[in-house]
């Protein structure tokens, strides 16, 4: 029986594949391609954003609201595509490439992955230095994770507000109803 030889991929490697709006993510080596996400995925994901993109234009602060596919490096080999995401400051226009800097804030919409959102996702996301990590159910719920490790961890049903994002307010109940 023979064994096929396993290859890590560097960064390196990873970051010459051409374009593509599939999501691929780079963790320690191995590439990761996540299936196309569903309808009901992307109308929460659209949603959240719109949401947060009205916050941010409120605010007289610089903020960047994004969303994947986008490449964010987490650290060396670790290069992922959060559904979406905050930065406390702007990014540039001509930013090529992974951007560098970690978000504040990076949000998921659970899909049929779930452990490697849950788990895996979440320990780079604290190692990286995120601040608040939101998971969201779209059959129930929303859990904001913050702290240590992002540790902390707060079922969301009703309201979602952050003090990471001053006056900012999320109706969880309306943005999981059809």
């Amino acid at each position: 029986m023979s064994e096929a030889a396993h290859h890590l991929v560097s960064e390196a490697e990873f970051l010459t594949l051409p374009e593509s709006t599939e999501r691929l993510e780079l963790v320690d080596g191995e590439v990761i391609m996540s299936p196309s996400p569903s309808y009901w995925h992307q109308e929460i994901l659209t949603r959240i954003v719109a949401r947060l993109r009205e916050w941010a234009a409120d605010t007289e602060s610089s903020v960047t609201v994004a969303q994947g596919p986008l490449d964010v490096r987490f650290g060396e080999g670790r290069i992922l595509q959060p559904d979406a995401m905050v930065f406390k400051t702007r990014l540039e226009r001509e930013q090529q490439g992974p951007v560098d800097r970690v978000p504040e804030l990076c949000i998921e919409v659970l899909s049929s992955n779930r452990a490697y959102d849950r788990i895996t996702k979440r320990f780079i996301y604290a190692e990286a230095g995120v601040q608040e990590y939101w998971l969201v159910d779209p059959a129930t719920h929303i859990e904001r994770r913050s702290g240590d490790g992002l540790a902390r961890v707060e079922r969301i049903d009703e309201r979602l507000t952050t003090p990471l994002l001053p006056g900012f307010v999320l109706d969880a109940k309306a943005l999981l109803e059809s």
